[in-house]
């Protein structure tokens, strides 16, 4: 059976749902520099964001479209946030609780 958020004690969701917030924020921010004309390329990489092949920018706006379902998804209440997309395999508790805007399991990771 998948998990829900309910699977999180409440001050565990509370912190979930900052954390996805604030990377939202930071992803904000980013795409307006990079549409500004800066080069965050090196950051991007090293958060993960940045695909070969991909513009920076649409990277960008992929990612905050991704969080925004995982957030959507926890204050719903729905039984597919901490659930892979492709499998729907339970990421689990603590590996939620590191990041909280994922929404794919090791194996499908992209």
């Amino acid at each position: 059976m998948a998990p829900s958020s309910m699977y999180f004690a409440p001050a565990m969701r509370e912190r979930v749902r900052r954390r996805v917030l604030k990377y939202g924020r930071a992803l904000t921010t980013l795409l307006a520099e990079v549409v500004s004309g800066k080069d965050r390329t090196s950051v991007l990489q090293a958060l993960g964001v940045l695909r070969p092949g991909t513009r920076p920018e649409q990277a960008l706006r992929d990612a905050l479209d991704r969080i925004e379902r995982r957030r959507l998804l926890l204050v719903s209440d729905d039984a597919g946030y901490g659930c892979c997309e492709i499998c729907g395999i339970d990421l689990g508790g603590p590996a939620l609780e590191e990041v909280p805007w994922a929404d794919r399991c090791r194996a499908h990771a992209a």
